[in-house]
């Protein structure tokens, strides 16, 4: 059936739906997750909704014109591994796509075509003149059937069917009822006048003050009635009042309601906009509660008490604050591992009426981290395009960084650290291979496999957030326990900064090259620049003494392996790496770190006698330099976060360019980095501070 047929030529199509008024809507949103009341299953299976959008050409301009300030690709690695992403995004994205070209957004939904049967038009109602909203898409009026609840303190997500009394808005001591229309039988929820005299509406105090102007046959509108025409009845001290709430049974709960206050919703509104305006007269009276969120969606409850707000409120009231201090206070805006709301949070704080920084910001973030789940949800819709386009930029570029970063952890490959021109591996070229080996086994035993098997919920990657964080956490150890704090970079006037050199802060003294002709510095600015890497604020290893071993190789070892004099040198090269090393400096935490303990058994045991441990730190160090600078690009989170804890996914999407209505302004964001990894963050903490001094 065309989308082009009138409303009325459709649903003369359909059989006739039950008799619907305000109480059958009320009942049957009451038991929507529950049992199958007529009108709710009717609507089920016969309707579904959809809101025409704004189409495709309306909004090219705008992503054209911030093209400039797209997240960009750094290295050739990390462009490589993009091409071969969008080559299998490309492909995936056809495949969701049905043969009209539409998404399947159905698909995994659990519904037979024959559930819903025909589609029906429904034309959302229209936005007051003050307002400019878009016009979005919606999935449908399953969702009516569906009402979630958003808890309180980041709980998850659950479904609510309490519009006929919620026991949440029932204060025992409260001396109004609240109605959401004339004809029902009981009152929904039960508050004290006094919280809506301290709203300082003047529509609430009218409806306090003000007698009943009204018959029910005619009830008013609470949006286009004037505050003079507000359903409101007052008692006087012990007067029965005919139509209180069956629910007031306990003696002297009768003398203590003054007021019963009605909210009808506008007359010649369809069916889901009479659910939308009772569910939100009740998110009204949570918010002045600081009581949980309902809602068919996120973004619907939100802009639905935006409007109320609009229309209840001052005209100098700050709605926008007052629902982000609402957010704010009942941590409703926590979205971690909620793709519904985290998509809800985005729509909301980006929309013309609102335009919140830091909520976009957080929803962006949250939204990009589990962006594979988003297209397949009706919230999706609620984005605007450029944000869903920039959403898509940044999780293939985010892709691409873990794709880089997989290629070089699953076998701790970073042979091209080392210079070309080597004929024969030095000492510390040996030492190099040793802890490779020794990291694959180590983590092959902590993981049973390395590198890992994909988890379901990974988008087919191995290295998820939780294993990058177990990385960093041991390597960052391992850095900390060895790492020299008093050598830094000297300053240098070379544009290319290929010429650096480290000193040592005391006395800014130059490190020399060794007899062994390595060059650290030399070896670790190459490496940084062919891969866009930051140099680490401390690059040099605390090393130990040179030790000569010419005539401790395996030769003399074998004729004298329990003499004392190789004894005795085994006791100085153990005690050298023990020196050499920040023990006595650190908590707990790190010395009694795994990888840490390990390292130190297999350090004191690996070739000990056949290389100088000044060389063999030095060959060990260089490889965990290679690691951390990858780790550095997957492994911080984006700054500023309010929520971050227990999540599976990434948080470090690139926000140059964002939020979309600033326009002209430098990184308005501070985006995740390598100054946010653990290298950098220790750089700037008071550890170490003890050795300087001395």
């Amino acid at each position: 059936m065309e989308d082009g047929l009138g409303l009325s030529q459709l649903q003369s199509a359909l059989p006739p739906p039950p008799e619907y008024t305000e109480t059958t809507a009320h009942r049957d949103a009451k038991g929507a997750d529950h049992s199958n009341h007529s009108q709710s299953a009717w609507l089920l299976r016969r309707t579904s909704i959809h809101v025409e959008s704004t189409p495709n050409e309306a909004w090219q301009e705008d992503i054209s014109s911030r093209r400039e300030n797209a997240p960009s690709i750094g290295s050739n690695d990390e462009k490589k591994a993009l091409r071969t992403l969008l080559t299998k995004f490309s492909n995936k994205s056809a495949e969701d796509q049905n043969e009209d070209g539409r998404t399947n957004w159905d698909e995994g939904q659990g519904h037979d075509s024959s559930d819903f049967g025909t589609t029906v038009v429904i034309e959302a109602a229209q936005p007051s003149k003050g307002q400019k909203r878009k016009r979005h898409e919606m999935k449908g009026l399953e969702q009516a059937a569906s009402m979630k609840r958003w808890p309180c303190n980041g709980n998850p997500v659950e479904p609510w069917g309490k519009l006929a009394k919620d026991p949440e808005l029932w204060d025992p001591d409260g001396d109004t009822l609240v109605y959401y229309g004339y004809q029902r039988p009981q009152a929904s929820f039960r508050v004290k006048s006094s919280i809506l005299e301290a709203a300082r509406s003047e529509i609430l105090v009218s409806m306090l003050q003000e007698g009943y102007k009204r018959t029910p046959k005619s009830p008013p509108s609470v949006v286009s009635a004037s505050s003079s025409e507000r359903g409101v009845k007052k008692f006087g001290f012990g007067h029965r009042a005919p139509s209180l709430s069956s629910e007031i049974s306990k003696p002297g709960d009768e003398a203590q309601i003054r007021y019963e206050i009605h909210f009808p919703a506008p007359n010649g509104t369809s069916r889901i906009e009479i659910l939308r305006h009772h569910i939100t007269t009740r998110n009204f009276f949570a918010l002045l509660l600081n009581k949980p969120l309902v809602g068919l969606t996120f973004y619907q409850a939100l802009v639905d008490l935006h409007e109320r707000l609009t229309v209840f409120m001052p005209r100098n009231s700050d709605c926008n604050n007052m629902i982000v201090g609402y957010l704010t206070r009942n941590r409703l805006n926590n979205v971690c591992n909620d793709p519904a709301a985290a998509a809800g949070l985005l729509a909301y704080s980006e929309d013309d009426e609102v335009q919140w920084p830091e909520g976009w910001r957080e929803g962006f973030v949250h939204c990009s981290g589990m962006y594979s789940k988003l297209p397949q949800l009706p919230e999706f819709c609620d984005i605007s395009h450029i944000s869903r386009t920039l959403l898509e930029r940044s999780y293939l570029e985010l892709q691409a960084r873990i794709q880089v970063a997989e290629d070089r952890l699953s076998s701790f490959n970073f042979d091209d650290m080392w210079p070309c021109h080597t004929t024969q591996p030095p000492a510390a070229r040996a030492s190099f291979e040793h802890f490779r080996d020794f990291l694959l086994q180590f983590y092959q035993k902590a993981y049973k496999n390395w590198p890992p098997r994909a988890t379901q919920n990974s988008d087919g990657n191995w290295l998820t957030r939780a294993v990058v964080c177990h990385l960093q956490k041991d390597l960052g150890a391992l850095y900390d326990y060895y790492v020299d704090r008093d050598v830094v970079w000297a300053e240098t006037k070379e544009p290319s900064e290929r010429y650096r050199t480290m000193v040592r802060q005391k006395n800014r003294a130059v490190i020399k090259i060794n007899n062994d002709g390595l060059d650290l510095a030399k070896l670790f600015v190459h490496f940084d620049h062919k891969h866009k890497h930051p140099h680490i604020p401390h690059p040099y290893p605390l090393l130990p003494d040179s030790m000569p071993v010419g005539n401790t190789g395996k030769a003399q070892q074998k004729q004298s392996l329990f003499t004392s004099k190789t004894k005795a040198l085994e006791k100085q090269i153990i005690h050298a790496y023990s020196i050499a090393s920040n023990a006595l400096l650190l908590g707990p935490e790190v010395a009694n770190n795994s990888l840490v303990e390990a390292f130190q058994r297999f350090e004191k045991t690996d070739h000990l006698g056949e290389t100088d441990p000044r060389d063999a730190r030095k060959g060990r160090w260089i490889l965990l330099f290679g690691i951390l600078q990858v780790l550095s690009n997957v492994s911080a989170d984006t700054p500023d976060l309010w929520f971050k804890d227990d999540v599976s996914y990434f948080l470090m999407p690139r926000l140059k360019g964002t939020p979309p209505w600033v326009t002209g302004a430098e990184n308005v964001f501070q985006e995740a980095g390598p100054a946010a990894s653990h290298c950098w963050r220790v750089s700037k903490s008071a550890w170490g501070k003890d050795i300087l001094a001395t």
